[in-house]
């Protein structure tokens, strides 16, 4: 009984002191920006969760300094504004990485870190409820302002919409082209027309008015040959 009761308490020793130490194992975390610098990109980074010490006291850790941003790409690449608040995942490396920031490429391990918080990298994106992007389109591909006021957007119907609060551009799924202001519009149809404020431009460079009045076929009225003003265009 007494021997049970020892191995007991022995296993609950060695589980709370590996629960203990794997709290010092960083992997992953959610978290926000508290400031960018976007010649470094890096970041200062605050972690989302508290942390729990051994007398249930919960407390926040510390920002994180010096943390790159994730853009994705190489040669090229997806630029996008990093501001305070903005908030995503933070993952920590197996690794210490101030080598590779400094050098890149295969890099020197300076310092015998694993899984450190000195070792963190953030990924801009993942969002809490509060914070979920409104008027979300689960369609194509659109890179927008979190508004939804300005977005460049590719449908899965094969059209394009563009949008930037003032003017908007779309290219329909047949070839057709729409752009419009508040002031007026112009129109590419599929089959080659123009259309401007109300005129239009056939394919074959005809002008035709919004009153339907071609300007290579009309005739005007109240006129005879020779040096008179002519009256205005009819069909």
């Amino acid at each position: 009984m007494l021997e049970t009761e020892g191995r007991a308490r022995n296993e609950k020793l060695i589980r709370n002191a590996f629960g203990e130490m794997i709290k010092d194992v960083c992997t992953s975390v959610p978290g926000h920006v508290l400031t960018f610098d976007p010649i470094t990109q890096r970041a200062q980074i605050q972690i989302g969760i508290l942390r729990v010490d051994v007398n249930d006291a919960a407390f926040a850790l510390k920002p994180i300094v010096e943390v790159p941003v994730h853009f994705p790409g190489g040669d090229f690449a997806i630029e996008y504004q990093i501001d305070p608040g903005c908030e995503g995942d933070i993952l920590f490396s197996q690794r210490c990485i101030d080598g590779w920031i400094q050098s890149g490429g295969i890099a020197a391990n300076p310092i015998g870190r694993f899984h450190n918080m000195q070792d963190a990298m953030f990924l801009p994106g993942f969002r809490s409820q509060p914070n979920v992007l409104p008027d979300f389109q689960n369609n194509g591909v659109r890179m927008r302002n979190k508004a939804g006021t300005q977005f460049v957007w590719l449908k899965n119907d094969n059209s394009i919409s563009m949008d930037n609060g003032v003017a908007k551009f779309d290219v329909l799924p047949d070839g057709t082209t729409l752009m419009q202001n508040s002031a007026g519009m112009f129109q590419l149809l599929a089959d080659g027309s123009f259309l401007i404020n109300g005129l239009t431009i056939t394919p074959d460079g005809d002008v035709v008015t919004a009153t339907g009045i071609s300007l290579n076929n009309h005739r005007t009225s109240e006129v005879t040959r020779g040096s008179q003003i002519s009256g205005v265009p009819v069909i």
